[in-house]
């Protein structure tokens, strides 16, 4: 009876201990839920906990974690599953044999600047735990993990202010094995992929004794384009589209991670930029940069390679910006920041960092494209670049020189070929030499109406320069070879330069033009333009060939600029001598040799000087036919002679003269004599071709340069259907 009471018993408490394991996890589950905001901070929902009691196997189903207002899930899961073994807590080991959680979905909102887990972080942090307390904890624990593993989660990033989210789906990752006191080296791995396509990758190895620890990091096929919401918060950019990959690798130790190296590649692919016009501002096919090795700790930055296809520029330019300063400035005022004046002094006094080096092995474009459009002009100027290529063998901080080379295609048919050499470190010393083939003129048609009122009709041009800054002063050595350049007729513009003309006159017989142009400068002035010494330099050429075309015709010829500047006479000389001769034919080649040329020969004469000659010359042949002497060589004779004959002993010769000789016939020889000479050079350019548009004309007698002047033929030189005006 007794052992069958016993029996009994025991059936009892087996029977009790079953029925509590069997309730326990529900009681658990149950009284967790309850208190969970009391605990955590949060009310959480469980659907069912499972423990098995011969593995120590804890089993959670359906967890749901709210936000403060208890209704709206933040977190949950469908399954975790925890080995443990709690018998190595006899050895102070805190041992997990398996950790598994499977569809974590998380959603993490954004409200202007706090977000939707900041009470839990402000109720943890006034309420720490008793783990947190004791600060010996994590001292004397020692701990291992097993099989931890994250499957088929998910993470929503949501930014309720702009009304737009970002998505993470299937987050996975598994890590094999870790331990506080470990001898093998650790491994872990992360992988998801992201709503808009591509995923990431992560693996790590980690060596917990000695810390030393190597990781990949592996992004694929992103698409960027459903990021731009989220950008523009901070930097205002406008839209922007792309696919972007990269692979890098960090080696290192984790107790001194600032020294870590980090090497391999980041891929940028079809990216386009646009402005909030929705204009292209920049774009790119791809974009490579191999990473040799990069040391932040020791602010070294090593590359082995930059390399863009197909970039695109998109630059507009107003009258005192253009759209990428405009773009900068906005983003720049989006991302400044006030900045602590103290806090800026100690890091500009901060001597501890070590130097700055970085190195490119090389830097290549190729098929780049930039889109000119200057506004500043009365229409768009718009010029097209293609063909990019540019290469750059090094680039290294302790450089004291780099060579750049480059060559485009300028508005799909001339061709730029240029080599830049200049000091990385200092901007006032450099060198640049270039060669332009094939340039159109006429592409520079909008500008020339612009500001000197004529168009370009055709006309290509070669261009060879060297240019040199050295210590800011500039010198500039330019060649330049112009085929058969035509304008058309001026209209208005802002500057009146005689360009046509000038243009006109610099054309050799073949009708090219070959310039030598030099440009100085001291780009040390603040007051200097780079761009005003260039466009004087060029006005200045302008108006100084205009304004003496004589020696420019001169040579088209070979003749003495003399020879072509005027034909000239004594007073009373009217001989047609071999010198005017060969003056006149000189004119003639000329006009042959310029088809378009228009000589004029405008006759100037003091009529005062030369009358007051013929009338001592003439009073000299009546002194002649008397007194048979010379007047020249009897001059005291011919004085008293012509006192004599006017009885004028207060005169002076000249008007003593005048009462001898008459008015009428001193202008009748004056007008003879002036005849002749015009008539000589007429009939003379007739008689060598009947069909010369030179021109022989007498200047108004008012005109000021008749005044002193002795006869002469002044040559006028102009273009047949422009106006040539007459002093």
């Amino acid at each position: 009876m007794k052992r069958k009471s016993i029996l009994t018993i025991l059936s009892f408490i087996i029977v009790s201990l079953i029925a509590v394991a069997a309730f326990l996890p529900s009681v658990i589950k149950n009284i967790t839920i309850k208190n969970s905001k009391e605990w955590i901070g949060r009310k959480i929902d469980i659907e069912k906990v499972k423990f098995n009691y011969f593995t120590g196997t804890l089993k959670v189903i359906d967890f749901r974690l709210y936000e403060n207002n208890d209704s709206t899930i933040f977190a949950r899961f469908d399954t975790l599953i925890i080995d443990p073994e709690p018998y190595r807590l006899i050895w102070n080991e805190f041992v997990i044999e398996q950790l598994y959680l499977k569809g974590l979905h998380v959603n993490v909102i954004l409200y202007d600047s706090v977000f939707n887990f900041n009470d839990l972080i402000a109720y943890h942090a006034a309420n720490p735990s008793e783990q947190e307390k004791d600060s010996t904890f994590s001292t004397l624990l020692q701990f291992e993990f097993s099989n931890i593993e994250l499957s088929s989660s998910s993470l929503i990033l949501r930014d309720e202010e702009i009304d737009k989210q970002m998505e993470i789906n299937n987050l996975d990752f598994f890590i094999p094995f870790i331990a506080w006191n470990q001898e093998d080296r650790s491994q872990a791995g992360l992988k998801f992929n992201f709503k808009n396509g591509g995923y990431l990758q992560s693996n790590i190895n980690l060596d917990p004794n000695a810390g030393d620890f190597d990781a990949e990091l592996i992004l694929k096929d992103l698409d960027i384009s459903g990021y731009t919401d989220f950008v523009k918060k901070y930097i205002d950019l406008g839209t922007f589209q792309g696919m972007t990959d990269l692979d890098l690798k960090i080696r290192g130790n984790i107790n001194e991670s600032h020294k870590s190296i980090i090497s391999g590649f980041v891929n940028l692919r079809e990216f386009n930029l646009k402005d909030h016009n929705l204009q292209p501002l920049f774009a790119i096919q791809d974009l490579m940069v191999k990473v040799g090795e990069i040391d932040p700790g020791s602010m070294r930055f090593l590359l082995d390679s930059i390399r863009l296809i197909e970039p695109y520029v998109y630059f507009e330019m107003y009258d005192s910006t253009n759209n990428i300063i405009e773009a900068m400035n906005r983003t720049l005022a989006r991302v400044k920041e006030p900045i602590d004046s103290a806090q800026a002094t100690d890091t500009l006094m901060d001597t501890s960092m070590p130097e700055l080096y970085y190195a490119i092995q090389s830097l290549d474009i190729n098929g780049g494209i930039v889109d000119l459009v200057d506004r500043r002009t009365s229409e768009p100027f718009k010029y097209y670049l293609s063909d990019l290529q540019m290469s750059v063998d090094s680039i290294e901080s302790t450089a004291s020189w780099i060579n750049t080379y480059y060559q485009m295609i300028l508005n799909k048919r001339g061709k730029l070929v240029a080599q830049l050499g200049l000091n990385p470190n200092d901007p006032m010393n450099l060198e640049l030499d270039y060669t332009i083939n094939d340039f159109m003129l006429s592409d520079l048609n909008i500008y020339s109406r612009h500001y000197m009122g004529f168009p370009i009709l055709y006309g290509d041009m070669y261009y060879k320069g060297h240019t040199e800054i050295k210590n800011g002063e500039l010198l500039s050595e330019n060649k330049l070879i112009i085929h058969n350049v035509e304008l058309g007729n001026k209209s208005s513009g802002l500057y009146d330069l005689p360009l046509k003309f000038a243009l006109f006159l610099l054309k050799d017989k073949d009708g090219v033009i070959n310039l030598d142009i030099p440009v100085r400068g001291d780009l040390k002035n603040p007051k200097i333009n780079i761009g005003k010494i260039v466009w004087n330099t060029f006005k200045n050429l302008i108006i100084k060939a205009a304004a003496a075309p004589v020696k420019l015709l001169s040579g088209l010829i070979g003749a003495d600029p003399k020879d072509i500047e005027s034909v000239e006479y004594d007073f009373l000389d009217t001989a047609f001598t071999e010198k005017r001769v060969k003056q006149l034919d000189l004119l003639l080649q000329l006009e042959q040799e310029k088809k378009d040329l228009e000589i004029e020969l405008v006759y100037f004469n003091d009529s005062e000087l030369e009358k007051q000659e013929l009338v001592i010359t003439e009073a000299g042949n009546i002194f002649e036919q008397n007194q048979n002497k010379d007047f020249m060589q009897n001059k005291a004779d011919f004085e008293m002679f012509v006192r004599d004959q006017t009885n004028s002993d207060s005169l002076d010769l000249l008007t003593a003269c005048r009462l001898l000789v008459s008015e009428g016939k001193v202008d009748s020889l004056y007008d003879s004599f002036n005849k002749k000479r015009l008539s000589s050079l007429l009939d003379y350019l007739k008689m060598r071709n009947d069909s010369t548009e030179i021109l022989v004309i007498a200047a108004d007698p008012a005109a000021p340069k008749n005044i002193g002047s002795k006869p002469r033929f002044e040559a006028k030189y102009g273009m047949k259907e422009e106006y040539i005006e007459v002093p």
